[in-house]
């Protein structure tokens, strides 16, 4: 059947409470363990190995592993091993019956999991395989047990599922009951507006009513509220409690025999607590008015325990923990238990009420690390147990074997299949795609090391998995991660093109492994969730979600892909002034200006899908990428100063406008509007000119005009001009209709003479550093500049050719050639390796010309596709003289400071009362404050002589 209700209408984080029951109707029963939230981990109780004895249970939340010290019934725990749930970084967790009548399991979620985990936690050394719930709701994040919600006792408890990802356009919230009996599934809906989400759900029992209700707290924008819903009136609020401070928790138990519960209500952080209880009137349960305590230090966390018919609120410090009992509505406190704390710097991390005065108590440095176990009578407290747990993750629980559809470290997304672990150390991975075979090592500790060598065959490798990392990717590359293995998803997509930057607008799709698969999606959080069937085109910055659904309706994780667009650069930031007002002023930084690297940055162009051009640089090690301007074919003077570019009509048609900027002062002028063709341009030997093509000539052209053109003969297909930087020589290209080939001229332009070449549509020729050797490439025999395939290395003295690449399609090559690397030892281009874009770099030995390894990809951000890489340039050294120190002084309304930038940091600051030539120098010794910028020395006016003179000597490192 289906109603619907309405509580509270909102657009955003709509809630989707589903309920899945696995029903077998008896009698009545205790509600389910009250589940506890720590910044580092979920705590709670429960009889896990079914022994009729509480347990304490500790769940971290970083890897999703849990731990279980089951209890003798004396005081004392026994830990498990780590036991992998499968629920990585976990947004909800319940304790109940829900797989067997005898003994606890939990149930585990995250919205990025999409489905529900209920894991067997009675086995000390692993956890066997979960049963997975898919409710309707998507990105659940909220369980609760309940073990009777509609009055009537069960063997098993059911599962009460929230879900805060579901379609917003309406504002309602779906919310859903799953009941399994007689191997029969019948399902119940209803809708409800839920003004937030909904945090800390537990299961809550009123007085001798059978009914056991949902509790939690309903997150609002600026205040919270306490709610418990009633599934038998499709989960209207029972109870509530408003006007909760932003971030509030709770918790409820029973005092001096009361048949009601009492709550305690709290902010962690504060030092104050409100306790309220409950009266019922016709029906109804209302709160009374709240008493109000204070304690001495900041509250963690509060908790329930259990002695009997009374019970105690045990409030968490960080240090310690108090003890709070009722006395005819009057609160007192016991002292604090500080004792136990494990090792030094140690902090309580947490509380497991055991039931009957016991807790156990956690602390470690962060998270969980020691537990003792204390009894507390009301007044008193005693420590009858201390124990180690297990670590949250060991090598037997760590993934160390990870599975792509396409190769990692090339490709921005590799499309990650599945992850597993083969203790210890993985070195070798061999079989795939058929088969997945790894060589291992045992890890001997810290003296031996690793050894003892073994081969495993892991089997048959999950669909899609053709590509794999070990730990030991490389000699000098290890790899390693506390993260559990993970199965591969029940539906794996891509989404093309990857997350990223681009400049206009894109078409988005998604694509799957299996034909039956369903792909959904949404573009915002108010948006609706779509069905994929065809591509979509994306204009604006947007975060798409997206999740698939297999042919056995088995859904997959909720993913999600960034995209931004960038606009044309505007006027670049003022330089900051880090001393206003001085006596003498203060260098500024330009806040956006490019720095050049010692080893080589390269400014490269990426081409969006609607052909709209960005300039970015990379440093040659694959740091500092950093967006410069629109435009395309960069090509920066060997100084460094100033950067050509093409910019409006189409350039990548070479129709753009020819335009200049200059990278220190960050100006951008346009030196000529293109009135035929522009394919390519280089700088002379002056830095201050520009020889290029238009039409079927040779021009030059200075900062400020006019172009001049040179002598050599029009030839139309002559382009891309490249300069020798030794003797200011010509390289360029020849393209249909004229005789196809490389040619080269003297600086002038006088005369052309072709080089002999056996290369077909050589093209994009390339001076080495020493201007004895060309870069160039292959392409097909027509007057397409984007033709590139194959790289040649020709070498002048000798005329000798290397052949450097042999790519033998279509998709894969380098249109545009590559460049030479700074210290000539390799080629830096852009092109398509194995179906994947970027700047490769191809090591290169001078000797054979030969390969010195296999090509790399620089680790560029995902966007639009590079498209050319035009130059190489390197910072200029350091002059050989000494650099007059940049000493500053300014008054201060109190105090003199005198200070110098951070290039001298080993200077020693001196004075002196003259500059006699014999005045006396006297050091005063550091250490100096530093505020990211300057070294500081401050004195005081009430000290300063009449006269004092600063200087910095030059005094080694301090």
């Amino acid at each position: 059947m289906s109603n619907s209700l309405s509580i509270n209408r909102s657009n955003r984080n709509a809630l989707a409470i589903l309920a899945l029951l696995l029903v077998l109707l008896t009698s009545a029963r205790a509600p389910g363990a009250f589940v506890y939230e720590t910044p580092a981990e979920f705590v709670s109780s429960g009889d896990f190995n079914g022994d009729g004895i509480a347990d304490v249970l500790v769940l971290d939340k970083a890897t999703g592993n849990a731990r279980v010290g089951y209890g003798d019934g004396a005081g004392n725990l026994t830990w498990s091993a780590p036991l992998v749930t499968g629920a990585a970084s976990p947004d909800g967790l319940a304790v109940g019956r829900f797989l067997a009548t005898n003994q606890d399991a939990i149930a585990i979620t995250s919205s990025q999991l999409n489905r529900v985990l209920l894991v067997d936690l009675s086995n000390a050394t692993s956890a066997p395989p979960p049963l997975v719930l898919t409710p309707s709701g998507i990105g659940p994040d909220l369980l609760i047990g309940l073990a009777a919600p509609y009055g009537a006792g069960s063997n098993f408890d059911w599962v009460f599922v929230g879900s805060g990802d579901n379609n917003s356009d309406t504002g309602q919230a779906l919310l859903e009951l799953f009941a399994l009996a007689a191997d029969a599934l019948s399902s119940e809906q209803d809708s409800v507006a839920q003004q937030a989400y909904l945090a800390r759900g537990n299961s809550l029992l009123l007085g001798s009513d059978p009914t056991t209700y949902a509790a939690a707290i309903e997150r609002g924008p600026s205040n919270d509220q306490f709610v418990a819903l009633s599934a038998p009136t499709h989960f209207g609020v029972l109870l509530s409690q408003t006007n909760l401070g932003a971030g509030s928790d709770y918790v409820f138990g029973q005092f001096n025999g009361e048949p009601l519960p009492r709550f305690v209500f709290y902010v962690p952080g504060q030092s104050n607590l409100t306790l309220q209880s409950l009266v019922q009137t016709n029906g109804s349960y209302v709160f009374q008015a709240g008493v109000f305590v204070a304690v001495g230090e900041a509250i963690q966390t509060v908790y329930y325990l259990s002695r009997g018919t009374d019970g105690t609120a045990l409030i968490q410090f960080a240090d310690g923990v108090q003890g709070m009992t009722l006395s005819n509505g009057v609160a007192t406190l016991a002292g604090v238990y500080r004792s136990g704390a494990g090792s030094a710097g140690n902090v309580f991390t947490g509380i497991v009420p055991l039931g009957a005065g016991d807790f156990a108590l956690l602390d470690g440095p962060a998270s969980s690390a020691h537990a003792q176990v204390v009894h507390f009578n009301g007044s008193n407290y005693t420590q009858r147990s201390a124990s180690i747990l297990p670590s949250a993750t060991t090598r037997t629980t760590r993934a160390n074997v990870w599975l792509f559809q396409s190769e990692p470290f090339v490709n921005s997304d590799p499309g990650f299949v599945a992850s597993v672990t083969d203790p210890d150390w993985s070195d070798v991975i061999s079989g795939l795609p058929g088969a997945l075979t790894v060589l291992t090592e045992s890890d001997a500790g810290s003296v031996s090391g690793l050894g003892s060598v073994a081969t495993n065959s892991l089997g048959a490798p999950p669909a899609g998995a053709v590509y794999a990392v070990p730990d030991q990717y490389r000699d000098f590359i290890s790899l390693f991660s506390y993260a559990a293995a993970r199965a591969p998803e029940p539906v794996s997509i891509t989404i093309s093109p990857p997350a990223g930057l681009y400049g206009g607008p894109i078409q988005v799709s998604f694509s799957t492994l299996n034909g039956g698969d369903q792909v959904f999606y949404r573009t915002s959080p108010l948006d609706s969730w779509h069905t994929f069937t065809a591509s979509f085109a994306l204009t604006n910055d947007a975060t798409i979600q997206y999740y698939g659904l297999s042919a056995s309706a088995a859904r997959s994780m909720l993913l999600s892909a960034a995209y931004s667009f960038g606009a044309a650069g505007g006027a670049p930031q003022a330089p900051l002034d880090l001393a206003p007002g001085t006596t003498n002023p203060a260098p500024t930084f330009t806040t956006n200006q490019l720095v050049l690297s010692d080893i080589g940055t390269i400014f490269y162009g990426r081409r969006s899908t609607n052909n709209q051009g960005t300039i970015w640089a990379i440093n040659l090690d694959g740091s500092r990428e950093t967006y410069i301007t629109t435009g395309a074919r960069p090509r920066v003077s060997r100084d460094g100063r100033w950067l050509a570019f093409l910019r409006e009509g189409d350039p990548f048609n070479n129709q753009g406008n020819l335009w200049v900027r200059d990278l220190v002062l960050q100006t951008e002028t346009r030196l000529l509007v293109n009135t035929d063709t522009i394919v390519g341009y280089d700088w002379d030997l002056t830095n201050s000119n520009l020889v290029f093509d238009l039409g079927c000539s040779f021009w030059t052209i200075g900062l400020s005009g006019p172009p001049a053109q040179l002598p050599l003969a029009a030839t139309c297909g002559q382009s891309a001009p490249v300069v020798n930087p030794v003797d200011g020589s010509l390289a360029f290209q020849v393209l249909p209709p004229g005789t196809p080939g490389i040619y080269l001229a003297p600086s002038n332009g006088s005369a052309a003479q072709p080089l002999a070449l056996n290369v077909s549509g050589a093209r994009w020729p390339a001076w080495d550093s020493d201007g004895q050797h060309l870069a160039l490439v292959d392409g097909a025999a027509d007057g397409s500049v984007d033709g590139g395939g194959d790289l040649f290395v020709f070498q002048a003295a000798d005329t000798n050719l290397y052949q450097i690449t042999a790519i033998f399609d279509s998709v894969n090559g380098f249109p545009h050639g590559a460049l030479w690397s700074p210290n000539d030892d390799a080629l830096v281009g852009t092109g398509t390796i194995n179906g994947t874009n970027g700047i490769w770099v191809l090591p290169l030995i001078d000797e054979c010309m030969c390969s010195a390894g296999p090509p790399f990809l620089l680790p560029t951000a995902p966007g639009d596709a590079i498209d050319f890489v035009g130059s190489i340039v390197t910072a200029p050294s350091l002059p050989p003289e000494i650099v007059q120190a940049g000493l500053f002084i300014r008054l201060e309304p109190d105090s003199v400071l005198v200070y110098w930038g951070s290039t001298f940091a080993n200077y020693t600051l001196e004075y002196a009362t003259d500059l006699s030539p014999s005045a006396t120098w006297t050091a005063i010794p550091g250490p100096y404050a530093f505020d990211g910028y300057f070294y500081q020395y401050s004195e005081a006016l009430a000290n300063l002589q009449q006269r004092k003179f600063f200087r910095l000597r030059y005094t080694g490192p301090m």
